[in-house]
């Protein structure tokens, strides 16, 4: 039951360790710990009279003690202890590349996950002699203790109790790598590491402020050779990283989604709405993520408990994570209507949430004694914080506080834009972290640290929200920040009128949040190019409810899979998803439903999406309302009987689609009607062999809309390509450009691909890349560019085996041709010679072209250089 093997409490007192697991109150823990305290007390020998390990060991039994979490589930428990022990145990593995062990070790993990726990076990492993061996000694640094020291030399900081019985700790220090260091908690450290390397110490006897010591440690720059364990949250790493070499990063991921799934049931107990609650639990994911964290899941199950008993919608108390935690913190704060103590004022409101934005943007999340006066508090003013459990005091260190959970700071940083002052009527500078611009262009990737705060700031955009937290604390709340973040989203579309993917995922979430139709279509407003990407099925929602009220887009870059991974839900409730099918459908038809929606529309970009039939049914139906744009692009598409009903469809990509012979057989038919406006198809890397380009020649011989055909990387071999000749020779074939790049040709279809150039009326554009030509291919091509109907403009034969003596069949062909203006022979082997001949014919009056491609290696000696750069005449 307790961690300490060798403590004298662990000596048949069953008593006792019955007590330790029933759940307590808050009163009775309190003098339990101290009555234990004592007890330990007078155990225990005086330090001076123990070894090192023995001190480490009675130290964080009571560290544990006083800390403990009394009644958790122990079942949970274990499993936990069982995980942990085996990452313990590979932290400091040797790598098998380098044959050496990490010097730096970062444990991460999100607030309250067990990161300290991890860190005490890890210490009493390894004073019991099961862990971490290798070792001679281990100190243990707590970023909340040493926050609080001014200056001292790096020996006594860390000689804290150092018994005496022990040698010397200059000795020990004398031979650093035998030692580990354990920082804990470098969130909790109140430096700000921002000093230069140069002013660092490497002398561990000297007195320096505590910062320089712990970034000199950090930074390897007093004693390189000893290993540093340092745990973190994950969203202070980019305030960590510049300050390590090397680190080996280990993430403590907490409660895997069976177990929170177990835990949820288990903690809310009553199953006849169990169920419900559960389910709506699983259906947010930014929840459910939440709840990886055992105290976030108490937190959840304890609102939606009360909301059971009010008889509150649990739904929708679940359908954003600022409806839930508004209902949990009102809660709080309605304890107090029974009590004596009287709910804080505005203003005491707003110095708490101003404390808590500053410590979500610095990455601070401790309230010292100088954090409180910086922000107006004394302790008087923060007991009813601390009386309704919104803050906590420190048990082990002084003047020490910190919010019961990092979730809280958010919701009260986020409440802070809400009850700031106007900054247009401040006669001083706002501060960075009141920087709303600042705070709007941030992102999940590069400030993670940000992104919950972001959600609950727009989450109390909401009516209902604001009603809320109105009628709990007695004062009005101004909803002018709407405005303001109106005016910062406009701002950010100038600077970024395509907004990342990142990027518009964020606000898209951030605007879910807000339940708010009209401000969701007025800050979609401003963003008329959007690209979003749904392969699960919490995305499909959130996008879909904010898309649908989106009425100004053009442009749209959507890639979605139409088998989502369904919500991976055990046995318990399975009940909750018997319409899924159904909903997941309706979610569908939401999304598609801008196609109809925006009058402005222009393009949609399906690319690597991957729609089955139903979907597509869905998607055709939308495609053929009249308002839909003119370009089009999709992927892994079969169904194209859309393309005869959308009148204003005319560009169509299936770049890297495998068109199966239903797909190809759906797109012949739509080519051959008369309905179909398309007038550009891509069909790059779709397994076109030369029986489905027989195929495509017979539609397109009846196409009269085409001007634009791409089939390259396909291959099509010479036999595709003369059944494609037929067609440029039909006067009614309207194709102007024509790309056949990697399709398999040879000089053995040049001259009927010659011919049909001559007999085009129309084609201006011819693209052969990387097809083995040669010399005699070109020879036969050049007869189709001497004759005086060509009307080829750019002639593209880029790779295609072209050498001096192609260049010669060239220059004689530009002498008498009158339509061509563009050429590319890049990555041909055509010598100095043949390019002095091509430069030659340049600069005859009688040749059109004005622009040579060759790359930069072909163009290697100095005189074919120093040529180049005397024709001025030409755009070479």
């Amino acid at each position: 039951i307790h961690p300490c093997k060798d403590s004298v409490l662990q000596k048949g007192n069953t008593k006792e360790k019955h007590m330790e697991t029933k759940p307590q109150t808050h009163k009775f823990q309190e003098n339990y710990r101290k009555l234990r305290f004592k007890v330990l007390s007078l155990a225990l020998p005086p330090v001076q009279q123990m070894n090192y390990r023995t001190v480490i060991k009675e130290k964080f039994c009571i560290i544990w003690d006083k800390s403990s979490l009394l009644g958790e589930s122990a079942t949970l428990n274990r499993g936990i202890t069982e995980k942990d022990q085996k990452l313990l145990e590979r932290m400091f593995e040797v790598d098998i590349e380098t044959f050496k062990m990490p010097q730096t070790v970062i444990l991460q993990g999100a607030a309250g996950i067990g990161k300290t726990t991890l860190l005490r076990k890890a210490m009493l492993e390894w004073a019991d002699g099961n862990l971490y061996q290798q070792f001679t000694y281990a100190f243990y640094l707590s970023g909340r203790e040493i926050s609080q020291v001014n200056e001292k030399s790096f020996a006594q900081l860390i000689s804290k109790n150092w018994p005496s019985s022990e040698g010397p700790i200059e000795q020990i220090l004398s031979e650093p790598s035998s030692l580990l260091f354990v920082i804990d908690s470098f969130d909790e450290l109140d430096f700000s590491f921002e000093e230069p390397e140069f002013a660092l110490c490497n002398d561990w006897t000297q007195k320096h402020p505590v910062s320089f010591l712990i970034s000199s440690l950090l930074r390897k720059v007093m004693l390189p050779e000893s290993f540093l364990l340092v745990t973190a949250r994950s969203t202070v790493w980019k305030r960590l990283k510049p300050l390590l070499h090397k680190p080996h990063c280990v993430k403590l991921p907490g409660l895997s989604k069976n177990t929170r799934m177990d835990y949820i049931h288990h903690l809310l107990k009553d199953k006849t709405w169990a169920m419900d609650a559960i389910c709506s639990i699983r259906k947010n994911e930014r929840l459910f993520n939440m709840c990886h964290v055992c105290h976030v899941c108490q937190v959840v199950c304890t609102c939606l408990k009360e909301q059971a008993e009010k008889g509150g919608n649990i739904a929708a108390t679940c359908q954003t994570t600022t409806a839930l935690f508004t209902c949990y913190i009102c809660s709080l704060f309605s304890q107090l209507d029974e009590s004596s103590i009287t709910l804080p004022n505005e203003t005491l409101v707003r110095s708490l949430c101003q404390a808590a934005a500053e410590g979500i943007w610095t990455m601070k999340h401790m309230l010292y004694k100088k954090n409180l006066r910086k922000h107006e508090l004394t302790r008087d003013d923060i007991s009813v914080f601390l009386d309704v459990k919104v803050l906590q005091k420190d048990t082990e260190y002084e003047n020490c506080y910190a919010f019961t959970h990092l979730h809280i700071q958010e919701f009260f940083a986020a409440l802070f834009y809400l009850l700031r002052e106007n900054p247009e009527k401040k006669d001083y500078p706002t501060k960075c972290f009141e920087n709303l611009h600042l705070l709007l262009e941030s992102n999940r990737f590069h400030d993670p640290h940000l992104e919950q705060m972001k959600c609950f700031l727009f989450g109390l955009l909401n009516k209902d929200r604001v009603r809320q937290l109105e009628e709990t604390f007695k004062f009005t709340i101004s909803m002018d920040i709407k405005g303001e973040l109106l005016m910062c989203l406009e701002a950010l579309e100038k600077g970024d009128s395509y907004l990342s993917e990142m990027r518009i995922m964020d606000l898209l979430h951030c605007l879910y949040e807000t339940q708010d139709k009209e401000f969701i279509t007025q800050a979609l407003s401003y963003f008329p190019k959007i690209v979003v990407k749904i392969d699960e099925e919490t995305q499909l929602l959130i996008y879909s409810f904010c898309l649908k009220h989106c009425y100004s887009l053009q442009t749209i870059k959507l890639t979605a899979m139409a088998e989502l991974k369904m919500l991976d839900l055990n046995p318990i409730a399975k009940i909750c998803f018997e319409d899924a099918l159904a909903q997941i459908i309706h979610y569908w038809k939401d999304l598609f439903s801008v196609l109809h929606k925006n009058e402005s529309l222009r393009e949609m970009d399906l690319y690597e999406s991957r729609l089955n039939k139903s979907l597509m049914n869905i998607l055709n139906e939308e495609l053929s309302h009249p308002r839909f744009g003119s370009v089009c692009f999709l992927n892994n598409c079969q169904d194209f009987s859309f393309l005869t009903t959308c009148h204003t469809l005319t560009h169509l990509d299936l770049k890297d689609v495998d068109l199966e012979d239903n797909g190809l057989r759906s797109l012949c038919q739509a080519l051959k009607s008369q309905r179909c406006k398309l007038r550009v198809l891509r069909l790059e890397s779709c397994d076109v062999n030369v029986f489905r380009c027989l195929k495509l020649s017979e539609a397109l011989y009846r196409n009269r809309s085409l001007v634009f055909l791409n089939l390259s990387t396909n291959n099509l071999s010479n036999d595709g390509v003369k059944s494609l000749c037929k067609i440029l020779g039909n006067p009614n074939c309207h194709l102007e450009r024509l790309s056949l790049a990697s399709c398999g040709i040879t000089k053995a279809v040049c001259e009927v691909l010659s011919l049909a150039i001559t007999r085009s009326k129309r084609l201006t554009h011819l693209c052969l890349t990387d097809n083995f030509l040669g010399d005699e291919g070109i020879e036969l091509l050049t007869d189709a560019l001497k004759h005086p109907q060509c009307t080829l403009q750019s002639l593209v034969l880029r790779c295609c085996c072209v050498t001096s003596v192609g260049c010669k069949f060239l220059a004689t062909a530009l002498l008498n041709n009158r339509s061509l203006i563009h050429l590319d022979l890049g990555s041909n082997m055509l010598q100095d010679s043949g390019i002095k001949l091509l430069c030659h014919t340049l600069q005859q009056p009688t040749c059109t072209v004005q622009e040579l491609e060759l790359d930069k290696k072909e163009i290697y000696g100095k005189k074919i250089k120093k040529f180049m750069n005397d024709l001025s005449v030409k755009d070479c």
